[in-house]
């Protein structure tokens, strides 16, 4: 069987739909993920405390388990607590909701890894003499420590927003028509035929994402370098 580029192109542009819906999520998820890992990372910056502890937990289940299985606990398992919390509760929220739930929380904790180094690299020594100056925590944060720990933790940032993108590759499994999803279906529809020309499709499209993620995340560390 050989390979036809033409069928290729034609899943491209069928496919393609598919690409904003899949941009939605992974913006959303990555900002969420973002603050999420920011909090994490500074509430467990410099603390040994009970917080530094159950955060712990939290940030270490995430990232010892599978994606997927974020997304099934979110799907069928958010629905089922609140009602046993909430007697009557109806659930109103879609498939959706509970992709970016999953996500922003999956990612969030890999963010906060990368974020924490870089907070702890700025020296304390500066914190103490904006302390000394009369800086609250909030302007100590803004002018102090993010100028500084942005362009140490910008690589790592953009490696979890490009794993996030291919995250979404899953959500297919819970009904969702991302890239994947679309593929999938196309490929249900036709009965398994040209089913190598459409994941190739699906693959070229996500490679263009990524790579439009990895120059954007660049330009960006190279601005902050050179402005802060």
């Amino acid at each position: 069987m050989q390979i036809q580029f033409a069928y290729i192109g034609k899943m491209l542009r069928i496919i393609g739909g598919a690409v904003p819906y899949t941009l939605f999520i992974t913006a959303v998820s990555g900002i969420l993920g973002l603050l999420l890992g920011l909090l994490l990372a500074v509430a467990r910056g410099r603390g040994k405390g009970v917080l530094y502890h159950v955060l712990g937990v939290y940030v270490s289940f995430f990232r010892s388990t599978p994606c997927i299985i974020h997304i099934f606990l979110a799907y069928y398992g958010v629905p089922l607590l609140m009602k046993l919390l909430i007697p009557g509760w109806e659930d109103t929220n879609g498939r959706t909701f509970y992709a970016i739930l999953a996500l922003s929380l999956f990612n969030g904790s890999h963010m906060s890894e990368f974020i924490r180094p870089a907070y702890l690299s700025v020296e304390k020594g500066q914190l103490d003499a904006a302390d000394s100056i009369g800086m609250g925590r909030w302007k100590r944060f803004v002018r102090v420590i993010f100028p500084q720990m942005l362009p140490v933790a910008m690589p790592n940032l953009e490696n979890a927003m490009i794993e996030l993108v291919k995250d979404t590759s899953v959500l297919y499994m819970i009904g969702l028509t991302d890239i994947m999803g679309k593929a999938k279906k196309l490929i249900t529809n036709d009965y398994g035929v040209r089913k190598l020309e459409v994941y190739l499709a699906a693959a070229c499209l996500y490679w263009v994402i990524t790579f439009v993620v990895s120059k954007a995340f660049r330009n960006l560390s190279r601005k902050c370098i050179r402005e802060w």
